[in-house]
């Protein structure tokens, strides 16, 4: 992806400002928090610490940072939301005992299968919207040109993965994001006080979860789960990201 260097700035200090063109939709963007972080490692080793039987796992790493506008990271950020949603809906609609009325594993009348049978179509909306958006079927301005994976086919990242690279930062912790060189603008309150109610709702609706399963409220506990996914996905989300 070609990137260019701006117009000299006297009044910025003599800086030159960087102007890239945003991968997942060609907008011209700066370098900023935006970006997405893509990172690999090599030569991952693993030894044993010579008094204590530790083994201690080396590695080198490697950091793409892929050009992402503000609006890319907003409709990725949805499409992520629907992903987490879709799969907790499913995860309640199980839980809630529904699935099992649907396919006949308890006693039921046909009344209580349609009933079942709705459940499961309200529960298949999520789902639905997200492939939605992954197939870039819905016309909407703030979901992004492109899906969150097309940044693998990244020039830097196909060239570091044909050098032997390999993906994800650590080798050991999948899990583990790599780190980004641009850091976000600090929260302001109203939205620290936000995520942080969401936050609170979604640990209140996890703990209440075994409470309301075994105590027979199979559907309230189903309901509980996709509503703990949901409270502390969209809190994580905020929050600018680190």
């Amino acid at each position: 992806m070609a990137s260019w260097q701006g117009p000299f700035d006297a009044a910025a200090g003599g800086r030159e400002h960087v102007v890239r063109e945003c991968w997942f939709c060609g907008e011209e963007t700066p370098p900023s928090w935006h970006d997405h972080v893509l990172g690999l490692h090599k030569d991952a080793d693993t030894t044993m610490t010579p008094w204590i039987v530790v083994l201690r796992t080396t590695w080198r790493m490697e950091i793409v940072s892929v050009p992402r506008c503000a609006r890319c990271h907003t409709g990725h950020q949805i499409e992520r939301t629907a992903a987490v949603l879709s799969a907790a809906s499913l995860i309640a609609y199980a839980a809630s005992g529904q699935l099992d009325r649907l396919l006949g594993i308890l006693s039921s009348s046909t009344g209580d299968r349609v009933v079942a049978a709705v459940w499961a179509a309200v529960a298949c909306l999520p789902g639905l919207a997200w492939i939605a958006i992954r197939l870039g079927r819905l016309p909407w301005q703030r979901l992004a040109s492109r899906r969150l994976g097309y940044a693998r086919h990244h020039p830097e990242y196909l060239e570091l993965r044909t050098d032997g690279w390999k993906p994800r930062a650590d080798p050991v912790r999948y899990w583990r994001s790599p780190p980004n060189p641009h850091h976000p603008p600090p929260a302001n309150r109203p939205r620290r006080l936000i995520g942080g109610s969401f936050e609170l709702l979604g640990a209140a609706c996890g703990l209440a979860v075994p409470v309301a399963y075994f105590t027979g409220y199979e559907e309230l506990a189903g309901v509980l789960i996709a509503a703990t996914a949901g409270l502390l996905f969209v809190a994580s989300k905020i929050k600018p990201e680190d």
